[in-house]
């Protein structure tokens, strides 16, 4: 059902047979949403309630969790990417801020430990030749731009991009915490 500005409304009592669901099932669900061959939502009852559960959602210990909600109202992808535009400043706000998302936590640990490192490289070698500052500074930027654009890349799938040796400890952080 397509409500269009240049389709006019649907006629009532008449219902689309075209509509094919955009909803999951969770085990336990029982009746469905849409009418179609293809109907994958169900009401999922939680505290005697009725609720319908999103793709990115799975009940764990009778309490919804879904992977993509996040703390701030920002998508989960564009909050990762944010994680590196500021270097370890962003990182910071958002280790304060995101309590939800772990693949976010993930990349904000990673942001934080990969600029702390890069940035103290940069203060060490300005007393050391200020070509070498520079250098590490352009390093810094495209390592901005490439870990921000992996973060937000692969945020649809939550796949954790990992800078070597950094990244494994990020990985550990966030998955202990």
């Amino acid at each position: 059902m397509s409500f269009a500005p240049y389709q006019p409304p649907p006629q009532p009592g008449r219902s689309n047979s075209n509509y094919s669901g955009g909803y999951q099932q969770l085990p336990g669900g029982s009746g469905s949403v849409g009418g179609g061959g293809s109907s994958s939502a169900a009401p999922q009852s939680f505290n005697g309630g009725s609720a319908y559960v999103t793709p990115g959602a799975v009940e764990q210990g009778g309490e919804r969790i879904n992977k993509y909600e996040t703390q701030l109202p920002v998508r989960v992808d564009i909050e990762a990417a944010l994680c590196y535009s500021l270097m370890a400043l962003s990182a910071v706000v958002f280790l304060i801020f995101e309590t939800k998302n772990d693949y976010v936590r993930y990349h904000a640990w990673q942001s934080a430990l990969t600029f702390t490192v890069l940035i103290a490289a940069q203060i060490i070698f300005s007393f050391i030749s200020s070509a070498l500052a520079w250098i590490v500074f352009i390093i810094e930027l495209g390592a901005v731009g490439w870990l921000g654009y992996n973060a937000y890349i692969n945020g649809d799938s939550l796949d954790r991009y990992e800078v070597p040796y950094i990244g494994k400890i990020a990985s550990q952080w966030v998955d202990s915490e």
